[in-house]
């Protein structure tokens, strides 16, 4: 549905000012303009732990941009790193009706394929809002995905070697002609090629507006870890 110049970045070096301002632009969107999510390609010879330390960086960055323009900052809700090499349907995960989902992909052997689903504007679209569109067509269900298959993109196959940081709006709330509300999109991937000798790497955090943050030691101990698990610093 989307085209890969209204999401796709480039990033060369760390996180700066300008990157963060057009990746909130991408994701953070009030409107159907935007796509409601942003891929930065960070290139080849950037280890786990730069890339957390991005991830840590730009988080700081957009939540400065959130300030200035909605008055609300960003916070570390969750903080995981983990072996994804299960094939998932459109969804959303778990948190408030506002909020951000930060993915970091380490370079990987395990073949997969990522969408992401503009499920709020499926429902604006079918006169719903997005908890109505839930309710009636679930994408977890093969009429709900029939629905949605539209309102998909499928994200390029990284390059060799090159990690990533994907943003994705999580937002559960419906369009306002106000554009007060934060619109999100769902997303899934596919395992194509599973392997118990390989390892898929995503570094997972979640962002929102509100709500006790996670420590500035918790943090840094994301970045500097090396464990893999499915559990919260």
């Amino acid at each position: 549905m989307r085209n890969q110049a209204d999401y796709f970045l480039k990033l060369t070096a760390a996180p700066d000012q300008t990157v963060a301002e057009r990746a909130y632009d991408h994701t953070w969107r009030f409107d159907f303009t935007a796509p409601g999510f942003c891929l930065l390609d960070i290139g080849a010879n950037v280890d786990s732990h730069i890339l957390r330390a991005w991830m840590v960086r730009l988080k700081l960055l957009l939540s400065d941009i959130a300030r200035h323009r909605t008055g609300r900052l960003f916070l570390f809700r969750s903080l995981a790193r983990f072996d994804q090499q299960e094939t998932t349907k459109f969804h959303l995960d778990s948190a408030p009706e506002q909020s951000m989902l930060m993915l970091g992909y380490e370079p990987s052997q395990v073949q997969s394929r990522l969408f992401l689903g503009d499920y709020t504007r499926a429902a604006f679209d079918l006169g719903t809002t997005p908890q109505g569109f839930l309710q009636d067509y679930n994408p977890m269900f093969r009429k709900g995905e029939d629905v949605l298959a539209p309102y998909a993109t499928e994200l390029p196959q990284p390059e060799p070697g090159h990690a990533r940081i994907l943003l994705i709006n999580n937002s559960s709330l419906p369009f306002t002609e106000a554009r007060t509300n934060p619109l999100g999109v769902m997303h899934k991937a596919i395992i194509v090629t599973p392997n118990e000798a390989e390892r898929r790497i995503v570094n997972s955090t979640m962002l929102v507006t509100e709500g006790e943050e996670i420590g500035v030691d918790m943090q840094e101990e994301f970045v500097r870890t090396d464990k893999i698990s499915q559990k919260n610093y």
